[in-house]
């Protein structure tokens, strides 16, 4: 048998000369233009937003801080970037039936001063942001300021510093003389047991927040500098980041005295200041992680056309403390609602299907003079089946207390996980 062969196999390797040298002078030519062959980068680049229209977070803060921080939310504006003008709608992250609901916790009662501030611990996003005054609305956005004392709040930032560096756990004794609410040095600085010493465990220090055992722990477990640093990685002294104007929080101390360290580890001082709405940040670290989220208030900003010139995504966020230290701090914050300083106003919480919202929080009281009377803190969380929500309530006092803060935010828990089987 003679096998011929096919045309076209008798000679393949003109075909492939030929096709080299297109190709050859195909590159050629384009790398004399200037291009660079790399298919593997023509189709793989992902262009955001921001590359095709300039317009950022610095921006929409920019545009939208001197509303907001006069109670404004406009729907309908104009940003201008390098003269040009874009006419667009803006989408906030604002749950209106949650913001309606606590608004209407602050008309019943009254305060003469109010802030409520809560945000999803996850993504930051703010769900409300309620200002209250019992003279009539101000042109102030008061949750945006930081001029009021942290108070014992801060008491989660020197827990959370103990916690993290395993000098304690929530079952660690620490003995302590005197009253709960007062600081004297020799209590602090000079401590012996006696008669009247008493023994409370980390968590039942906390959730009633006495003031000798936090100073004692600023001074002799973490120390001035340390403290100094956990601060400023939980936000003070510093911007958050956030997609509007906000103050930042304040903190000052003298590390080579002792009776500074302790005044702040305690929140007995009225130098270390606060915004609800860093409040809410701090709260949800104890159930996000360990990470410090930034807040935003603008979920998308859309033009006329109907094309999204911006959409905020998730801020990278850092840790703050390990999961260990976060979870031990939900066992403190826990024992403040349960039998601690905010058990009066989480009486019998549990009825009408809300047995099985975890919540925890820290208390703070203390006398401020921006704007004058007793403030009184409440920041924590609440968590049930995978929702979460954290949360920041303050009312300022003048003469006379007309509702509690954590009162306030027991009714803003109760709307927002009794809502959940309805969403």
């Amino acid at each position: 048998m003679t096998i011929i062969p096919s045309k076209k196999a008798t000679n393949p390797q003109p075909t492939r000369r030929l096709s080299w040298l297109c190709w050859a002078v195909l590159s050629a030519v384009m790398l004399a233009a200037g291009l660079v062959l790399a298919p593997e980068q023509i189709d793989t680049r992902r262009w955001s937003r921001q590359d095709i229209w300039g317009i950022d977070r610095t921006l929409i803060r920019r545009t939208l801080s001197p509303e907001i921080n006069q109670n404004g939310y406009p729907k309908k504006i104009v940003i201008y970037r390098d003269g040009t003008g874009y006419q667009a709608m803006v989408e906030y992250t604002i749950d209106p039936d949650l913001q309606q609901a606590v608004t209407e916790v602050f008309e019943k009662y009254s305060p003469d001063y109010g802030v409520f501030v809560a945000l999803d611990p996850e993504t930051g996003e703010i769900l409300a942001l309620v200002n209250h005054q019992r003279r009539g609305i101000s042109d102030q956005n008061l949750a945006l300021r930081a001029t009021y004392p942290a108070a014992s709040v801060f008491k989660i930032i020197t827990a959370a510093a103990v916690l993290d560096l395993g000098k304690a756990t929530p079952a660690t004794v620490m003995p302590f003389n005197g009253k709960t609410t007062s600081l004297y040095r020799k209590n602090v600085l000079k401590h012996k047991d006696n008669q009247w010493t008493r023994r409370y465990p980390l968590s039942s220090a906390f959730g009633k927040s006495v003031n000798t055992v936090f100073a004692r722990l600023g001074i002799f477990s973490v120390g001035g500098e340390t403290l100094v640093d956990y601060a400023e990685a939980f936000g003070f002294n510093q911007g958050l980041g956030a997609d509007f104007a906000l103050a930042p929080s304040q903190l000052e101390l003298d590390g080579n005295d002792p009776w500074s360290i302790a005044e702040i580890a305690s929140g007995y001082t009225r130098s270390t200041t606060l915004s609800p709405v860093h409040g809410a940040v701090i709260a949800a670290v104890a159930i996000n992680g360990g990470r410090l989220v930034t807040p935003s208030l603008v979920r998308k900003v859309v033009d006329d056309d109907g094309l999204i010139l911006y959409a905020s995504e998730t801020a990278r966020t850092r840790p703050v403390v390990s999961h260990d230290a976060a979870r031990n701090l939900q066992v403190l914050m826990r024992q403040t609602v349960s039998k601690g300083s905010a058990s009066g106003s989480f009486k019998k919480f549990g009825r009408n299907g809300l047995r099985s919202v975890d919540v925890g929080g820290k208390t703070g009281s203390l006398t401020g003079e921006n704007p004058g009377g007793r403030y009184d803190w409440f920041v924590g969380y609440a968590q049930k089946d995978g929702r979460k929500l954290a949360f920041a309530a303050m009312c300022i006092n003048e003469e006379f207390w007309y509702v509690k803060s954590a009162y306030v935010a027991r009714k803003a828990i109760e709307h927002f996980f009794r809502r959940q089987g309805k969403d």
